[in-house]
């Protein structure tokens, strides 16, 4: 294992030597080639070559694209500072941190330009055993790559936990410890999976799909089998929070304005390639060597490029429109100062930086283009997800599998869930739906038991009390349905689509009351705030990480 060690929090300043230059027009356009399924696209666009091919994407757009492969960040930045390779290739969290570095730097402005899409499962926090919640990673260490993907994914639990703790009135969260390594892949050298598998004192590691996955023998649960850890498991993954890790191109703002229609041309290119491009995944018809070869640095790595791509979801015009559009929940505005609080909260950053989105005009960039995003296709199948909460649920595990929730309140003999009253509500679960896209949504309906109280008092027979505990269930599964109802209409009113097969609704009646069990029987409310907390609607967001039968992410449309 390698002797690097940082004895302190690593910053692009101190890896970063370069001095500024100005960017001028171009006939070639230098952009760094990223080490992940979403750089099929660009590839593929320069047909399947780091320069371009006849009758390529970017050759149609009289473009010549020299890609640049293998760059970690410091040397894409020292590139970018120089304008050899005037577009950055890096996730949003990245981003924040080069911005750490470019506010300081007179000429080095960068503009957001496309949105290539979300790591759908290729990135994975691996816990130690007994370590099952993303909250009990409080104040625990953890080992990431230094500048590293994952840092997303860091920041996104730092800032859930800080904004949990504050919506539930905690204050128990302590940021965790951070350990640095030198590489963010592999098992040797210095890597955060060889830390986590050689040093007992690491309780958790970020880190890519494969590392995981023989961390944890291939399930939630390691075996101690050769090359895993004993009980390591994956508290959270993006196959549930499948839009937090959010890939994108920046460009300096001086080459911009000197290579404007270069640009637009290069993005127009990209946006006719992707379209293609998931076509050709459908039919098996893709170079694979080629993007082993040029992505992975390794032609005989076909298998592992495949699984790149699986890993991953882009996103096409109408994604990019969302993610300009400051109003949407997943735009780059709402990702930058989401990821922002998070890395400012682990004292990575000094401050959120809100970066600029390039005034562009994507459907006219993209005329022509026919954008295949679905619209009404699920991503779930509702009976089977039903089956694996209910099964959690009978397990005990369903609140170790929940990675957030939100309580909806009502009043008594309410009926109806008005968007003017509950818009806070619905916007606090749009947000987490559009950040979880591989969680189930559970929408669990709870009901009042003074009624069932009171007549058991009165000596009412078991009879009787059945038949209230099954309305009670009745009513509970009745409001739950109303919430998501509203949610949904609410949702397409304020322009976001969800998918409905996300929500599950059901009527959990009385058997978990906010004030307890009491020998199996709801505990009788002592005051009037007791009572009324019981009338509620909780909505969780639950991790399907092991459920491939319930879950089909885009990749497999």
């Amino acid at each position: 294992m390698s002797t690097t060690v940082f004895a302190e929090t690593p910053s692009l300043d101190d890896a970063v030597e370069a001095p500024v230059r100005a960017c001028r027009a171009s006939d070639t356009l230098r952009v760094p080639l990223g080490r992940s399924g979403v750089d099929l696209v660009p590839l593929f666009a320069n047909g399947y070559a780091l320069t371009t091919q006849d009758n390529s994407h970017f050759d149609r757009e009289g473009l010549e694209v020299e890609f640049v492969a293998g760059q970690d960040l410091p040397a894409q930045v020292e590139s970018f500072l120089r304008c050899e390779t005037p577009i950055l290739r890096a996730t949003q969290g990245q981003l924040q941190l080069v911005a750490e570095l470019t506010a300081q730097v007179p000429g080095s402005d960068m503009v957001a330009i496309y949105h290539h899409g979300w790591s759908s499962g290729a990135d994975h926090l691996v816990a130690r055993d007994g370590l099952v919640t993303p909250e009990d990673l409080s104040g625990k260490r953890i080992a990431i790559g230094a500048f590293s993907p994952q840092l997303d994914l860091l920041a996104h639990l730092e800032d859930s936990a800080q904004r949990q703790g504050l919506r539930d009135d905690a204050a128990d969260w302590v940021s965790p410890e951070l350990v640095f390594s030198e590489h963010a892949h592999g098992l040797y050298d210095d890597s955060p999976g060889a830390r986590f598998f050689d040093d007992e004192r690491i309780d958790a590691a970020l880190m890519g799909w494969d590392d995981a996955l023989v961390l944890t023998s291939g399930g939630e649960r390691g075996t101690g089998a050769e090359g895993s850890v004993a009980g390591a498991h994956i508290p959270l993954s993006t196959r549930s929070a499948s839009r937090v890790v959010s890939h994108a191109y920046v460009v300096r703002r001086d080459y911009l304005e000197a290579n404007r229609d270069q640009v637009e041309r290069f993005i127009a290119a990209l946006f006719g390639a992707e379209e293609v491009v998931r076509e050709r995944v459908a039919t098996g018809v893709v170079d694979w060597d080629a993007v082993a070869e040029h992505v992975l640095g390794d032609a005989a790595e076909t298998a592992s490029a495949e699984t790149l791509w699986s890993h991953v979801e882009t996103v096409g015009l109408q994604g990019n429109v969302n993610w300009a559009n400051p109003d949407h929940p997943r735009s780059f505005a709402s990702i930058n100062r989401e990821l922002g609080r998070g890395l400012q909260s682990l004292g990575l950053i000094s401050q959120p930086w809100s970066l600029e989105v390039a005034a562009l005009d994507y459907g006219s960039i993209a005329e022509g283009i026919f954008d295949q995003r679905r619209v009404a296709l699920p991503d779930f199948d509702q009976e089977e997800a039903a089956r694996v909460i209910d099964q959690s649920r009978a397990d005990g595990n369903l609140d170790e599998r929940t990675v957030t929730r939100f309580t909806i309140t009502f009043d008594p003999n309410q009926t109806g869930f008005p968007a003017a009253q509950y818009a806070d509500d619905f916007d606090e679960v749009i947000g987490a739906a559009t950040r979880y896209g591989g969680a189930v949504f559970t929408v669990e309906g709870h009901a009042d038991p003074l009624k069932y109280l009171q007549r058991r008092h009165e000596g009412a027979g078991e009879e009787e009390l059945r038949a209230i505990r099954q309305s009670t269930e009745n009513l509970s599964l009745s409001r739950a349905r109303e919430v998501r109802e509203s949610l949904v209409a609410y949702a397409d009113r304020e322009g976001v689509m969800l998918d409905e097969s996300q929500f599950v609704t059901e009527g959990r009646g009385l058997h978990e009351p906010a004030t307890g069990l009491c020998d199996g029987d709801p505990c009788p409310p002592q005051t009037e705030a007791e009572w009324r907390s019981n009338m509620r609607v909780v909505v969780r967001a639950v991790r399907m990480e092991a459920e491939s039968s319930a879950f089909s992410p885009p990749h497999e449309w």
